[in-house]
């Protein structure tokens, strides 16, 4: 189900594809969790070549900004289990934030 979840498929779907099929698709899931969380790098395309990346800044993200700024609230950091969420509504509309709180 790790394969077929996030991507809507249903397991009966899925057992009907080809044995060769089914293990491909694993093969990819499993390659694919490797990938560092951080960067999206993989193990792997630094092995080949450790020189395959460069950084450099990205453009500065409205949602990242956002994030940033009511993290910055709280200097001692956040109660643990507590994350910043963002949803897609105004601040207005939102019944954790809007007026009527």
């Amino acid at each position: 189900m790790d394969y077929c979840g996030p991507r809507g498929i249903e397991l009966d779907s899925f057992l009907r594809w080809s044995p060769r099929s089914q293990d491909a698709a694993l093969e990819w899931a499993s390659y694919e969790a490797r990938r560092c969380r951080g960067c999206g790098t993989h193990p792997d395309e630094w092995a080949e070549n450790r020189y395959a990346y460069h950084a450099h800044l990205s453009d500065q993200c409205p949602g990242c900004l956002a994030a940033h700024r009511i993290q910055e609230r709280f200097k001692d950091g956040l109660e643990p289990g507590v994350t910043v969420q963002l949803p897609q509504i105004p601040a207005t509309a939102c019944p954790r934030c809007g007026p009527a709180r």
